[in-house]
């Protein structure tokens, strides 16, 4: 199993991870370590496991904002795209309104002097 060396809040450690996982670990003490050096910035020193814990419990905190506001958006798109079917199925229905009160028209009108009907044709659009 590979080994990554990373450092969090000036302290080095030694994490191994399956084979192909080493960047994705990389990355996370990435995030993990702008907390902790965050919170060195503006509390100073703490021990290893307060530091540990507090940058934990802030990208803990982070992600549950994160979650929330997806959440949110996927409802927001879930709705948008409810409305923009209807709006379709609304419009393909007043289109067929239309077709069938031109037909009504045009057979009125060609009806009346028993020159030409339309009855069996249907428009289909513009």
């Amino acid at each position: 199993m590979p080994e990554v060396a990373i450092n969090i809040g000036d302290k080095k450690f030694t994490i191994t991870c399956q084979p192909g996982e080493e960047s994705a670990l990389e990355a996370a003490a990435s995030l993990l370590n702008d907390e902790a050096s965050f919170l060195v910035s503006e509390i100073g020193q703490l021990s290893e496991q307060k530091l540990l814990l507090m940058s934990g419990l802030m990208l803990a905190d982070k992600m549950t904002s994160q979650s929330e506001k997806l959440a949110k958006a996927e409802k927001a798109l879930a709705e948008t795209l409810a409305k923009a079917k209807k709006l379709e199925e609304n419009d393909a229905s007043q289109e067929a309104q239309i077709d069938d009160n031109i037909l009504k028209q045009i057979n009125e009108y060609y009806g009346k002097g028993g020159e030409f009907s339309i009855q069996a044709c249907k428009l289909k659009s513009f």
